[in-house]
């Protein structure tokens, strides 16, 4: 289970669920507060976008709709498996 507040763990289940989907990560700060991430199949389209809180616990809705934004790719729950 990924700590829902700690962003450096929720970076690092994306990672690790992208690799194992085959995508590829790209990071980009957008402010202080979130950073956007792209993530690219392997035939260079972009198979998911999303806004990654830089501070979960302080925005935990912010966490919810990153979690059900990228069901889609990783399935339901993706965040506490």
């Amino acid at each position: 289970m990924v700590e829902r507040d700690d962003y450096a763990a929720i970076r690092d289940r994306i990672a690790a669920l992208a690799r194992a989907h085959g995508l590829r990560c790209d990071w980009a700060e957008t402010t202080k507060r979130q950073r956007f991430l792209l993530l690219w199949d392997a035939q260079g389209r972009v198979a998911a976008r999303a806004i990654v809180p830089l501070h979960p616990g302080e925005t935990p809705h912010f966490v919810e709709t990153l979690e059900q934004g990228l069901a889609f790719l990783f399935g339901d729950n993706w965040l506490e498996d």
